[in-house]
């Protein structure tokens, strides 16, 4: 309660005080996931200015959380850092000249007439967002399952609302494609310019296509899938923003059948939060399992990753530069895509790898494709066809073109 108090003071004279704070140029500050992490396409813009554009007048300043400086993140930018929510943030926040984000903020920010805002999200959407969603169940959004069952469609205008708000605050969203910018627009209701650039967090991606293959001499090292879900609407951790993890994957019925061969890592998406107890612990200990932390950039996991394993998360859209075999445990289909969110296109159809609705589906799935058979070849060209449409823009020099619109905004 206290806490709240504070803050509601805090973000009250922040708001008050705003436009006495002056602008200073040259002055942008960073920040991934709401302070969470040090990732995605938000990094890798950072990154390109500080290796490409080092005598540029201008000053980076990191957004960090309390949490996430406390657990220490690897690779932290060697800049200022300011923590995330403190009056040393608010008057960032005011004084910045440019904003790089890639998630929705607080509503509460004011951006200023002098100050930019460049948005560079953090994904392809399958899921429909924004203004597009036709039933609500987002729980973190109500705080509550009572105010969502008694009056959701209030609750579903105010998420509309809110989604506005924030994205008539941007100057510039990238996109992926022509699909991506198309809906994007509709579904932020945002008519502001688009930077049809790709994602700067895939730039790393096309190294990693080169990945040199074959094994070298002595034990054959086992290959790696990366499981990266989604977070579900009605699944809330109870805590804030936060989703929980609802542990559907039989992880040892995994190891059991592909442990031999196969290591797994599971990454679980930005908004979701739960304790390490809910994966076995014989898994982890065997060496077989490992859970990566909520900090750890994702593009990394993806170059190091043999295969993918997940739902209905906008990583496809990404793991699909890699073109590496790619498969969808899909155990809640028809209930995430009828009650839950509903997504932009055939989903069934288009997927660039094969559906599975329980465990021992996923794990003669991955059997399946292992070598270059005919099933193999068949899904090449299911992925080819995906990424023509879906990441047309993409060609590994997204944060070089997003680098120079910043440079722009100076």
């Amino acid at each position: 309660m206290v806490k709240r108090f504070v803050k509601a003071l805090i973000v009250a004279v922040y708001r008050c005080l705003t436009h006495l704070i002056p602008v200073k140029k040259g002055l942008v500050v960073f920040d991934s996931f709401m302070g969470k992490s040090y990732s995605g396409s938000v990094r890798a813009v950072y990154e390109w200015m500080r290796d490409n554009k080092p005598d540029k007048p201008y000053v980076p300043v990191w957004v960090f959380t309390r949490e996430a400086l406390r657990k220490g993140l690897p690779g932290m930018p060697d800049c200022r850092i300011v923590t995330y929510g403190t009056i040393s943030y608010y008057i960032l926040m005011s004084r910045a000249r440019v904003w790089v984000f890639d998630t929705r903020h607080e509503g509460y920010l004011v951006r200023k007439k002098s100050q930019r805002y460049i948005q560079t999200w953090h994904g392809t959407p399958l899921k429909k967002l924004g203004a597009d969603i036709e039933t609500f169940s987002m729980k973190a959004e109500t705080g509550s399952d009572a105010v969502a069952r008694e009056d959701a469609g209030k609750a579903l205008a105010k998420y509309k609302s809110k989604v506005a708000a924030e994205s008539a605050k941007w100057n510039v969203l990238l996109s992926a494609s022509p699909f991506t910018t198309e809906v994007f627009r509709r579904c932020f209701s945002y008519d502001g310019e688009v930077l049809e650039c790709g994602y700067p967090r895939n730039d790393v991606l096309f190294a990693g296509k080169e990945r040199a293959s074959g094994s070298p001499a002595g034990d054959t090292p086992k290959k790696t899938l990366l499981y990266a879900p989604t977070w579900r609407d009605d699944v809330h951790s109870g805590e804030g923003w936060w989703y929980g993890y609802t542990p559907s994957l039989d992880i040892e019925a995994l190891e059991k059948a592909l442990g031999n061969e196969w290591k797994l890592v599971v990454k679980l998406h930005y908004l979701v939060k739960c304790d390490k107890d809910a994966f076995p612990a014989s898994c982890i200990e065997s060496g077989f399992l490992r859970v990566a932390d909520s900090s750890e950039d994702i593009a990394g996991l993806f170059a190091e990753a043999d295969a993918l394993i997940t739902d209905y998360s906008s990583v496809m859209f990404d793991y699909a530069l890699l073109d590496r075999p790619m498969f969808f445990y899909t155990y809640d289909l028809e209930r995430y895509r009828d009650e839950l969110r509903g997504w932009y296109f055939d989903f069934e159809k288009e997927a660039p790898g094969p559906l599975s609705k329980d465990t021992e589906g996923l794990i003669k799935d991955i059997k399946a494709l292992v070598g270059e058979g005919p099933e193999s070849v068949r899904w090449q060209e299911k992925r080819r066809a995906f990424r023509e449409r879906y990441a047309g823009f993409e060609d590994g020099h997204a944060s070089e073109r997003t680098a120079e619109k910043l440079e722009s905004f100076l």
